[in-house]
């Protein structure tokens, strides 16, 4: 009987000049059947889709991508093809018809519908040319694709044939399954996992309440089962007095954790079945990874656009060809290159090729100019390129002595060749050397420093803008979390006024630690410039790392650099009223997003004088959000604090803590002023080393002008000082810096320079000190006094004839205070220029290290 149906609809399916209905009108869909499902069920459904039904394994396939995991990898994988860019072309010339029907909804859920037997197997699409492009995707439970047949419905053996039917198209192979059938199981274990989870919680996430009563008073018994049923829903156990009971629960599992690696070691097989890798779904820990995992993915998606672009071509061009679409020899292509093409990149092709001025209006919805409209344009900026000898700028010519030609030495070079020796050096052999480069278009700090590498010739070891950018980023982080209230931390009493010292060693750590990364990131692009074999492929890869370098770590570090001040800021309060509040307490957040290792200290309670403090006080690790609440004495009464510190030294004793203090999380920020310790910086101790490099910076690697030039061109006259030295040093004990914080004026420092030779030198130049701190035209950290370790501040002014440099020592998050005062006086006696004559000529001396202000 089956048979004799299946040949009268194939009989009327085929007989010209009949109304044939759409196949899709005729099928009976059923609501999908949801059920407990688990590996048998898989394996029930795997066995039935063998024998040629495939409806139980695609219910199971549709309850299974509720969950989130899968489903976000699933669209990853699709979004990649459906977001890039698609050409049709004959002979090289795209057809308009055939592009307005690409830019229709209908076409890029037949992208998507493609796509989807990927990951089913098989999709199968009957379509409508009525009115445009119209199709519809013939549910897959009724497909049956080894004989080529839609069924009526979803139990039936045999229904529609569709082979013949030059409206229906399939797309997929006929005994795949699709890659869900491996994702699959991993979703059943962890949807079972997260129910023991959940039972878990349920039986030990309320305490359990226990009532004793007497063996031999059934009515107390009774009684008590009354109370606990009247109290609430949390578990209890009545038991009599002269027994006992227990509960217990493995180590390694009583918080529940196992059940958590269990959950995240599923999700970590689902994103490798189905992208192939983790990382650009889950956090990663490095840049070396995330480039391999990227790289991975990335050959997911060719493989998959390949794929698209095979069933268009394949199907999907005979079909419009059919239908009087002038398609003939022309095919289907993904652009791969075109949709990485930034406004830098197509402004680079525009010099090699004839881009139409509409299409760029279009593509970048741009109106046109009217009128005499005035035109938005990039001003240019400056870039530290080597100058040439004859430049005024010139370290081996600071005052434009053009007529003088000194010879010039290996150690005189520009700066990033002085740093050469540095990093390891690497011969510049690479296949850029001696072709012509493209050059991208000022728009975006990432092009301009990825320019400036390509004409360094992968030689550039500093870049002020970067520097600037990083460092900036970072101070105006400590600001903020300077100025965050603390969560119940203020108790209503005042603890003091702000330690300006302490904020200001915070920020040299940070101008410390930003040097550092620079440093780091231009040595990576470097050796990817010299190991290039194209100026394509070195964008490509320099534009993952100044990603992962200047958004992904840098958003890490922000966060970590709020949330380290306002903690600093917390125990400088704390320890100023240690008086009233003799404990301290530890908090996390609270939430889902504690940290296991850090859970462990919540609620635990020690004097303020603890030296246990010194180790676990807050931050404990990147974005940390632990913090510390004062406590009064009558608020620990009854606390066991002996039971306390124990429970903090068994602490130390775990791995958890081992793994916090290798990466440099156990010590106090707010003793030591360090955002970053130096072993957590990019290029470790920086006083030892890169200090020794960025020592050797000077004003025209930042593009400031000489100091000649700036002193010419200095109109503001100096507020010389006449008048009583003691009655001034009564009124300036405190000198307000540029940011408005109290510089320290000791009197020890004060009457060494201004007596005996000092006299007439330095007394006339007290009031420029005042208004060259509160007014600096250029602020340089470098180490000025001997010992500093690049903890000295330069404030350098400019006035008509004079240039003054106010140096203030920085230390330990105690000392801001004026070192000395003068005035910098040009050298006429040094002719040569030299690496000696640099140190000994005062305008090399002061206007090096870091500019921080300008």
């Amino acid at each position: 009987m089956a048979n004799k149906k299946k040949r009268t609809l194939q009989t009327g399916l085929n007989q010209p000049g009949k109304n044939k209905a759409p196949v899709h009108t005729e099928i009976l869909v059923r609501p999908i059947h949801r059920g407990i499902n688990d590996i048998g069920t898989w394996r029930s459904a795997l066995r039935l889709a063998d024998m040629g039904n495939r409806t139980k394994l695609y219910d199971l396939y549709t309850d299974l991508l509720i969950d989130g995991y899968l489903s976000d990898a699933i669209d990853k994988r699709i979004d990649a093809v459906t977001d890039a860019d698609l050409a049709f072309t004959i002979n090289g010339k795209r057809a308009d018809v055939i592009d307005d029907l690409m830019d229709t909804p209908e076409f890029e859920l037949l992208l998507r519908d493609i796509m989807l037997s990927r990951f089913w197997g098989i999709t199968v699409d009957e379509f409508d040319f009525k009115d445009g492009l119209s199709f519809k995707s013939i549910p897959r439970k009724h497909i049956r694709p080894k004989t080529k047949e839609i069924a009526i419905r979803e139990e039936d053996e045999h229904g529609i044939p569709y082979a013949g039917n030059d409206l229906i198209t399939q797309f997929g192979q006929d005994d795949d399954y699709g890659i869900l059938l491996r994702a699959a199981p991993y979703v059943i274990y962890k949807r079972g996992g997260f129910g023991d989870w959940a039972q878990f919680v349920e039986l030990f996430g309320m305490p359990q309440r226990i009532g004793k009563y007497s063996s031999m008073d059934e009515q107390s018994r009774r009684a008590l089962i009354q109370a606990f049923e009247e109290a609430g829903s949390a578990p209890y156990l009545v038991i009599p007095k002269e027994t006992e009971a227990e509960q217990t629960t493995l180590s390694n599992s009583g918080n529940g954790a196992l059940y958590n690696d269990f959950r995240n070691a599923c999700n970590e097989e689902v994103l490798i079945t189905i992208l192939g890798q983790t990382m650009t779904t889950q956090d990663g820990s490095s840049l070396s990874q995330s480039q391999v995992h990227m790289e991975v993915q990335e050959k997911k998606h060719r493989a998959d656009r390949r794929f698209v672009e095979r069933m268009l071509n394949k199907f999907f061009v005979p079909l419009l060809e059919k239908r009087g679409y002038p398609v003939s020899g022309g095919k289907f292509k993904f652009l791969d290159k075109a949709q990485e093409i930034t406004v830098a990149e197509t402004v680079q092709l525009a010099d090699i090729l004839p881009i139409p001025q509409s299409y760029l209006y279009d593509k970048y919805n741009i109106p046109l100019p009217e009128g005499d409209e005035p035109i938005a344009r990039k001003e240019q900026q400056p870039q530290l390129i080597l100058p040439p000898d004859d430049d005024p700028d010139n370290p081996a010519d600071p005052d434009g002595q053009k007529d003088k030609k000194p010879d010039i030495k290996n150690h005189d070079r520009s700066w990033y060749l002085r740093l050469w020796d540095f990093f390891a050096g690497a011969p510049q052999a690479g296949a850029l050397n001696g072709k012509a480069r493209i050059r991208l278009s000022d728009d975006t700090l990432e092009n301009r420093i990825i320019n400036r590498i390509a004409e360094s010739g992968g030689g550039l070891y500093f870049d002020s803008e970067l520097f600037n950018f990083i460092s900036g980023d970072l101070v105006a982080a400590i600001s903020e979390g300077n100025n965050k209230k603390l969560r119940l931390a203020d108790t209503g009493v005042t603890y003091g006024a702000r330690d300006d010292a302490f904020t200001t060693a915070m920020e040299i750590n940070l101008f410390h630690f930003s040097a550092a990364k620079t440093l780091a990131e231009l040595q990576e692009l470097n050796s990817l410039f010299r190991e290039s074999n194209s100026f394509e492929d070195f964008y490509q890869k320099a534009s993952q790392v100044t990603e992962v370098f200047n958004k992904q770590w840098q958003k890490t570090e922000h966060e970590t650099a709020v949330l380290t001040a306002e903690s600093a800021s917390n125990y400088q309060r704390l320890v100023k009223q240690t008086d009233l509040f003799p404990y301290w307490e530890y908090k996390t957040a609270g939430d889902d997003k504690v940290r296991p290792e850090h859970a462990e200290l919540d609620g635990l309670i020690l004097p303020a004088n603890d030296p246990r403090w010194n180790k676990i006080f807050p931050p404990n690790g990147w974005k940390c959000r632990c913090y510390v609440v004062p406590r009064m004495a009558h608020e620990v009464a009854g606390v066991n604090i002996k039971a306390m510190q124990e429970r903090c030294d068994a602490y130390f004793d775990t791995a958890e803590w081992q793994q916090n203090k290798a990466q440099h999380w156990d010590v106090n920020r707010g003793k030591t002023a360090e955002v970053f310790t130096r072993n957590q910086m990019y290029i470790q101790k920086f006083p030892d080393k890169a200090s020794k490099l960025v020592g050797n910076l000077y004003y025209n690697d930042y593009g400031l002008d000489s100091f000649g030039k700036k002193l010419g061109a200095a109109t503001t006259e100096a507020p010389l000082f006449e008048g009583n030295t003691d009655e001034w040093l009564a009124s300036h004990r405190l000198i307000k810096d540029y940011k408005g914080r109290d510089v320290e004026l000791t009197e020890n420092v004060f009457k060494k320079h201004t007596a005996g030779k000092y006299t007439e030198t330095r007394i006339p130049l007290l009031d420029c000190m005042v208004d060259t701190l509160s007014r600096p035209d250029e602020i340089w950290i470098n180490d000025y006094v001997k010992g500093g370790e690049f903890r000295n501040m330069n404030f350098i002014k400019f006035y008509s004839g004079k240039a003054i440099n106010v140096v203030c020592d920085v230390k330990n998050g105690t000392v801001y205070r004026v070192a000395t005062w003068f005035e910098i006086e040009q050298n006429p006696r040094i002719r040569e220029v030299s690496k000696k004559s640099r140190k000994i000529d005062p305008r090399w001396r002061y206007r090096r290290g870091l500019l921080i202000k300008k």
